[in-house]
């Protein structure tokens, strides 16, 4: 006799499958609707080990979200790392779809805690098991997405652009991705900065920031409005980009979004150029304790940077900030803040430790160069 009780495990799959959809749109409340319900019937579903294992998987990500959109609401992402591994053997007793995934959100975890050079690995892994089983545009668009992301980040333009680009024409086929697409233009803005065209980059945050508007999401808002003062600042028009720094921290600050040390250490650093040190300073505390509050170490090592070039013009703090980059691979951020510190020490005509941040700059290039050479091959 079949007990009327028990739910058919393939439409729990397929509830499952609408929770993915508001994990890639970054919906809370409907991920959180969604995640309830499936909690409650996965315990009178019918045995699927395949499907508790996609369980698994999507509460991972569901982690991922909370971390990115609400970090103080999900706190111990690394325990729930490691909970995963456990579960899924490091995804060695998977295949196709559920592989893939357990690459893809092993690579976004490792992308979070700038372990870049690990989360490439991952995404290489995760692209072998996209083409071993049959997908849609939708999860090819959130796969491209997400390597542009990580090539940005490497400095890796060519390629960063070219998946942000083709990830944007599948979303426009796709109303309800109306955040993704905003997210493409940030990517395209990144880009176009690293190439030090700061014009072209505006018109990207402008658009997204219209989009933002329309959709009336905060943190897509005060996101355009930071991308806006990195263009400002890459013109050297401080007061403009101190300007939507600001309204880019109110927003996050409503919001306790992820992003609001990295506001706070915009502001902070244009206070400094400026020379304006006890408001330097104040941001400086103020964006540390955010950072701190949401275990950001990136920009507790950046806002240590901050501190050790323009406040307490201590190099070894300064060098304690590039060690951190270095053993992240962060080598765009070495070659960036590189070029920073030594024009600012060679002013100061201490030549030889500019001679030494230029160094770092060289080697950094050399070794985005090289991967550009292994990802071409």
């Amino acid at each position: 006799m079949v007990d009327k009780s028990v739910i058919p495990y393939d439409l729990v799959a397929t509830k499952m499958n609408y929770w993915y959809v508001a994990l890639k749109n970054d919906w809370v409340d409907k991920a959180e609707k969604m995640r309830s319900e499936v909690k409650q019937e996965i315990a009178i579903m019918e045995e699927n080990q395949d499907v508790l294992i996609y369980f698994s998987l999507l509460e991972f990500r569901h982690k991922l979200m909370l971390d990115y959109l609400c970090p103080e609401a999900a706190k111990d992402i690394q325990v729930h790392y490691e909970e995963l591994r456990e579960k899924t053997k490091g995804g060695k007793s998977l295949n196709g779809m559920l592989e893939y995934y357990y690459y893809l959100f092993t690579a976004m975890y490792h992308f979070r805690q700038k372990e870049l050079l690990h989360a490439l690995a991952y995404y290489q892994n995760a692209e072998n098991q996209l083409n071993s089983f049959e997908s849609d545009e939708i999860e090819k668009a959130e796969f491209y997405f997400k390597l542009s992301e990580i090539y940005f980040y490497m400095k890796q333009t060519y390629f960063s652009m070219y998946y942000a680009n083709h990830a944007y024409k599948i979303y426009l086929k796709q109303p309800t991705y109306g955040q993704r697409r905003v997210q493409c233009q940030f990517l395209m803005t990144g880009n176009w900065l690293d190439k030090m065209n700061p014009e072209k980059a505006l018109e990207h945050t402008s658009k997204a920031l219209s989009d933002a508007k329309e959709l009336q999401v905060d943190y897509l808002i005060g996101s355009s409005h930071l991308n806006i003062g990195i263009c400002y600042s890459q013109l050297e028009e401080h007061y403009k980009a101190e300007n939507h720094f600001q309204m880019a921290a109110k927003l996050y600050k409503n919001e306790k979004h992820s992003f609001l040390p990295k506001a706070l250490f915009n502001i902070s650093h244009v206070k400094a150029k400026q020379e304006k040190w006890i408001e330097a300073e104040d941001l400086y505390f103020e964006g540390r304790e955010w950072a701190q509050k949401f275990e950001d170490q990136e920009f507790l090592a950046k806002l240590k940077m901050i501190y050790g070039l323009y406040l307490s013009f201590d190099l070894d703090v300064v060098r304690e900030s590039f060690q951190f980059f270095s053993e992240k691979g962060m080598y765009a951020d070495i070659e960036e803040y590189g070029v920073i510190t030594a024009e600012l020490l060679q002013g100061k005509e201490m030549l030889h430790d500019s001679l030494e941040f230029y160094r770092r700059v060289v080697e950094a290039r050399r070794q985005i160069q090289r991967s550009e050479t292994v990802n071409e091959s």
